[in-house]
């Protein structure tokens, strides 16, 4: 049938399957298939009653044929069926697509109950650029929570600055999931602009939101950072108190020095080991007894960065000296 282009026999073979009328769903999916094969319009039809096959796999190959034909419309009607298989890879194959007229339905579909669709969307937006920016940022402004989130994992995939200042705005939301997201897009955009926010985050968010804003202070390597950095390095939750320690080496401002120091007895060892690192990276030689001392910790990862952060010290200090005798 497929040798010889024969749409009405496929069709009917998808409608009741093979010729015994086993409904075998293998013979109907290999059906779909070839109908996705074919250059010709009169597949259509039959491939968006597929969509409704009571075969999974019939109803993805359904998806895939009309991605081939360039169906617009029937992948946009395949994003409100009861699968959320199928909406998400009606949404995967919009996006592929790069049709701008995609970037509405896509918007809607923020709000799907299942994650995996959500995220497809996210990625489908993405795809489509610069048509999707204004309607995902008004996206953060909607009374469903899910598509808050999913809008701002849009906007830090997107890359435009035009996001900033809503995403500023998102890092308040009532919803921690959502300023989360908001949070990460931000990092993403590593704007300037999101300096002070993320300091004030980084006192009273939400603890996986400080810890967001942390790892962004350390990235946008700004001076005013350091202080409120320094703060967090006796945060409550020690995911905090690491990412803390890290941005100040990321840093490299002598003011860490001392309370780096101090992390160095941390009660978690992976603060101390990121303690350890970041004096190394500051490689400051007030951190040469502290550091020797950590050397005994019990934590083998904690003694390992300890003597790789006195070997950076040491390697400093002889190459000021030696800059110091040339001079």
């Amino acid at each position: 049938m497929l040798a010889n282009g024969d749409v009405e026999n496929l069709a009917r073979t998808v409608e009741i399957g093979g010729p015994d009328f086993d409904q075998d769903e293998n013979t109907r999916r290999e059906a779909v298939d070839a109908l996705g094969s074919l250059a010709d319009q009169r597949a259509i039809d039959p491939l968006i009653g597929a969509l409704q096959d009571e075969n999974e796999r019939v109803r993805l190959s359904a998806v895939a044929a009309l991605k081939r034909h360039v169906a617009f419309g029937p992948l946009v009607n395949a994003m409100h069926v009861n699968d959320s298989r199928v909406r998400r890879a009606a949404a995967e194959a919009l996006g592929q697509l790069g049709n701008p007229r995609a970037v509405q339905p896509l918007t809607e579909t923020l709000a799907d109950d299942d994650r995996r669709v959500r995220a497809a969307s996210v990625e489908a937006l993405a795809k489509l650029g610069e048509p999707s920016i204004d309607p995902v940022i008004r996206e953060l402004q909607v009374t469903n929570s899910q598509a808050r989130r999913a809008a701002a994992e849009a906007l830090g995939q997107l890359g435009n600055p035009r996001a900033v200042l809503p995403l500023i705005a998102a890092l308040k939301d009532q919803d921690w999931h959502v300023s989360f997201a908001a949070a990460c897009a931000l990092k993403q955009l590593n704007d300037p602009r999101a300096l002070e926010p993320f300091i004030e985050v980084l006192s009273d968010g939400a603890t996986d939101v400080r810890r967001v804003a942390a790892e962004a202070l350390g990235q946008l390597g700004n001076p005013r950072a350091v202080e409120p950095l320094v703060e967090a390095l006796t945060d409550s939750y020690k995911n905090v108190r690491e990412v803390a320690a890290w941005a100040l080496g990321q840093l490299s401002n002598t003011q860490a020095v001392e309370p780096l120091i101090k992390a160095l007895e941390d009660p978690y060892s992976d603060v101390r080991e990121v303690a350890a690192w970041a004096l190394g990276q500051l490689g400051d030689s007030r951190a040469l007894n502290p550091l020797n001392e950590a050397l005994k910790d019990n934590s083998q990862r904690v003694q390992k960065a300890a003597a790789h952060a006195l070997k950076k010290i040491a390697s400093k200090s002889s190459h000021d000296k030696h800059s110091i005798n040339v001079t």
